[in-house]
């Protein structure tokens, strides 16, 4: 949501949304975290920005995709599977972008964080010896089968699936697909 008719606009688009994605990111591949106030100022500029670049409109979308990053990602929360730090960076993602793009970007997430997922777990096999998920999966399904419901057994200390994502690296990433997309 860009006016063309404000050439700075799009500057300061540009320049703040790569610069918050990037220093969770850092921040992210640093700690497993990723500050509130990264977050925060995200969602204010993002919905400053879009309202500065197309008035009312423009705050509708901020707010729209802020909601869509939101009810797309809390299940992921909810179920283990994201951080809530994730969840709300891709809310400042949504913020910034707006719904559509958000979209986009949230797509491009999921790709790069699934290959990111490959590449720690096959890391962690070859270099640490770590085991693969097949006996706990296997557990799972036996309990699910004799029993007929679900049940989750989390990753052992040593099992190639229990290293955790900075989830915001492929956050970063995404984003900055759709920006240069976009341009």
């Amino acid at each position: 949501m860009i006016n063309p008719a404000n050439e700075w606009q799009p500057i300061v688009w540009l320049v703040v949304t790569l610069s918050v994605v990037w220093a969770a990111a850092w921040v992210d591949f640093r700690t497993f975290r990723i500050p509130n106030t990264i977050v925060l100022l995200g969602i204010a500029l993002g919905m400053s920005i879009l309202t500065w670049g197309a008035g009312l409109e423009g705050l509708w979308q901020s707010l729209g995709g802020i909601l869509v990053a939101l009810v797309l990602l809390f299940p992921f929360y909810v179920f283990g599977h994201m951080g809530a730090g994730d969840v709300k960076l891709m809310g400042a993602v949504g913020a910034l972008l707006g719904p559509e793009q958000l979209l986009m970007a949230l797509f491009i997430t999921l790709v790069a964080a699934g290959l990111m997922g490959v590449a720690y777990a096959l890391t962690a096999w070859r270099r640490q010896g770590a085991t693969g998920p097949a006996k706990r999966y296997g557990q799972m399904l036996r309990f699910l089968w004799v029993t007929g419901r679900p049940s989750y057994i989390p990753p052992a200390q040593g099992e190639a699936m229990a290293v955790r994502l900075p989830v915001a690296v492929p956050i970063a990433i995404g984003s900055t697909a759709v920006i240069l997309w976009s341009l």
